[in-house]
């Protein structure tokens, strides 16, 4: 019984053990046009349109091709500038000129939110 006992122990640190730490948070978005590389994450390696930079309060080079899960909240905006969707991205660069914020492709943003707005209020998710 007890080697039984330990096999499931085992089996089950083994599980805790893979698991990756998940996370939510919100902030700012904005968005940036192509071309999207170099990136600080792949260099010259393209990763595609539905990509997203880190500012550098956030920025932290273990992250570099994460997804992340990015929804539009700005309900605050009178215009309405969400979207009812959000978009997967990849985290590919670090945006110097962002302290606090996320930048979009151009692409990733206009899944979520109207261009004209700019920036918007955003909850993203690993």
């Amino acid at each position: 019984m007890d080697q039984k006992r330990d096999v499931i122990i085992v089996v089950a640190v083994a599980m805790l053990c893979s698991l990756s730490l998940a996370f939510a948070a919100e902030t700012m978005a904005s968005y940036t046009h192509s071309p999207y590389v170099p990136s600080a994450c792949f260099g010259f390696i393209n990763k595609g349109t539905l990509i997203a930079g880190f500012g550098n309060s956030m920025w932290n080079s273990e992250l570099c091709g994460q997804q992340l899960k990015v929804t539009c909240i700005d309900d605050q905006n009178p215009q309405q500038y969400c979207k009812s969707s959000s978009v997967i991205v990849t985290l590919v660069d670090h945006c110097d000129e962002c302290p606090d914020s996320i930048t979009l492709s151009e692409e990733a943003f206009d899944v979520i939110a109207k261009k004209e707005a700019g920036n918007v209020k955003v909850k993203y998710e690993q």
